[in-house]
């Protein structure tokens, strides 16, 4: 008789959602996104939390979704307190009032 082989399930990549969502390339650090806004980090991790970038943790860390950072960019008022640097992400069709 033969022994039936257990599967290892570790072994396995499960993936959800659309294949762009899973491409790392397409993921910042919140150090990444935080210079690309012109932020500081911790702001980063308020917008992460308020669900206003998109972003997945990884154990402690949180890698942020690119594209997310240029539509909250476009969307983003112009009123408030100015970022505390300048930032480096440029949108396209910028179609702000100045």
């Amino acid at each position: 008789m033969s022994k039936s082989k257990r599967k290892d399930r570790r072994s396995e990549i499960h993936t959800i959602g659309d294949d762009d969502e899973m491409n790392l390339s397409k993921y910042v650090t919140t150090r990444q996104a935080a210079d690309l806004l012109g932020v500081k980090t911790e702001h980063i991790n308020h917008l992460l939390i308020a669900k206003k970038i998109d972003g997945r943790k990884l154990g402690y860390s949180w890698l942020v979704f690119k594209p997310s950072l240029e539509k909250y960019l476009a969307n983003k008022s112009k009123g408030g307190r100015p970022t505390s640097g300048t930032p480096q992400l440029k949108i396209e069709n910028d179609n702000r009032q100045e």
